[in-house]
């Protein structure tokens, strides 16, 4: 059994992208870089929908574990579905470091507190202490990432000009969105 299935709770989302403008972003690149007339060419030849979606696959699966990471939280994101403008990750909460966490989203005293409430667990013999805690926060911290990425993502990314759509589901609601997407796609 995983450290994440011990936890009593699942620790997966989804992270579903629709990539607006890809065309406008390959042409507008292939222009500044050849020019004119030859940018304009080049970008009818080139496959956007694949490229954009290959340079943000390739970004976020290690941008966002690199971010967390930073803050004390342990993720894993992975690409499962890459196919012209959509774009799925699954993303996992491993785990986190509580204090440093709590230091990321409180501030030092915060943070220099809940050290001291851990050492208190670790003396008085606590049973499971900073697991039971981690228990605790992991799912609402699940809750948060799956509201703020939605976001901050297509924030960021359109201020480079690059728009897109961004949705979070659940493992269970995750099927039916997939599914339904990729018709609404076909359709269009």
């Amino acid at each position: 059994m995983s450290e994440t299935e011990t936890l009593g709770s699942d620790l997966t989302f989804y992270l579903n992208f629709l990539v607006l403008n890809a065309s406008e972003v390959v042409q507008e690149g292939a222009s500044a870089k050849m020019g004119g007339f030859l940018g304009r060419m080049a970008a009818v030849a080139i496959d956007a929908d694949a490229k954009v979606s290959e340079q943000i696959a390739t970004q976020l699966s290690t941008e966002i574990p690199k971010t967390t990471g930073e803050m004390g939280l342990d993720m894993t994101v992975k690409t499962v579905f890459k196919q012209g403008p959509m774009i799925v990750f699954k993303i996992t909460i491993n785990g986190a470091e509580p204090v440093k966490l709590i230091t990321s989203a409180k501030g030092e005293e915060a943070g220099a507190h809940f050290e001291n409430i851990i050492a208190a667990m670790d003396v008085l013999g606590v049973e499971g202490g900073v697991k039971n805690i981690e228990s605790k926060m992991l799912p609402e911290i699940k809750k948060t990432l799956m509201e703020k990425l939605v976001e901050k993502i297509p924030a960021q990314m359109a201020e480079k000009g690059l728009k897109v759509e961004c949705t979070s589901m659940n493992p269970a609601e995750e099927a039916n969105f997939f599914f339904d997407s990729l018709e609404a796609l076909a359709s269009a």
